[in-house]
């Protein structure tokens, strides 16, 4: 008989160690993000990253089943292997209550080293403004243990409809040829320190 609760068979180990490694979750959403590439492609986008550094954290994540070969393309005496990630990072609430802590705040911590890369690209670019329906709100809340059920239902929802949005928007540039923005949605919500009096 097993050792593991069924809780605990919610929790995907494999991508929780996965996205255990910042070098990694960067290859990883690299993947996510921009289709299929090559280590040698990764290796180029990443900032002081070899390319046998990419390789081996590829190697892992196609151990773990988070990457799968999708092609290989021959240059002369050389095979340029090309990968697509399987998986998608995040995860539910359900699976965040049965990890461990420390393992949701190296989650939380990448996530937010993520967004904060984002920002500071798109404000470099002169991008984050350039189109005047774009969002940014800050809102501070007191909620009891039910508002902050409600929000966090309002969030879940809102997340699923923003999926079901790119892929709609992805089968359109397919289908039409248009050239998709690159864009991010980040979604938080998280409780405040208790005030010191």
């Amino acid at each position: 008989m097993s050792n593991t609760s069924p809780a605990l068979a919610l929790v995907d180990r494999r991508l929780i160690k996965a996205v255990s490694n910042p070098t990694r979750v960067d290859i990883f959403m690299h993947l996510m993000e921009r289709g299929p590439s090559s280590p040698s492609k990764i290796a180029k986008q990443l900032d002081c990253v070899s390319v046998n550094l990419v390789a081996h954290h590829i190697k892992v994540l196609r151990d773990l089943g988070c990457v799968e070969m999708v092609d290989e393309i021959k240059h002369g005496g050389r095979t340029e292997r090309i990968y697509q990630a399987t998986k998608r990072h995040f995860f539910s609430a359900t699976e965040s209550a049965f990890m461990d802590v420390e393992e949701v705040r190296s989650i939380t911590l990448d996530i937010l080293r993520l967004i904060s890369n984002d920002v500071e690209t798109s404000l470099l670019g002169n991008s984050f403004d350039r189109i005047t329906d774009n969002h940014l709100s800050r809102i501070p809340l007191r909620l009891d243990r039910e508002g902050w059920g409600e929000v966090v239902g309002i969030l879940s929802r809102t997340l699923k409809e923003v999926e079901q949005a790119g892929e709609r928007s992805a089968e359109r540039a397919r289908v039409g040829g248009e050239e998709p923005m690159d864009a991010r949605v980040a979604i938080m919500q998280f409780p405040m320190p208790e005030k010191k009096d």
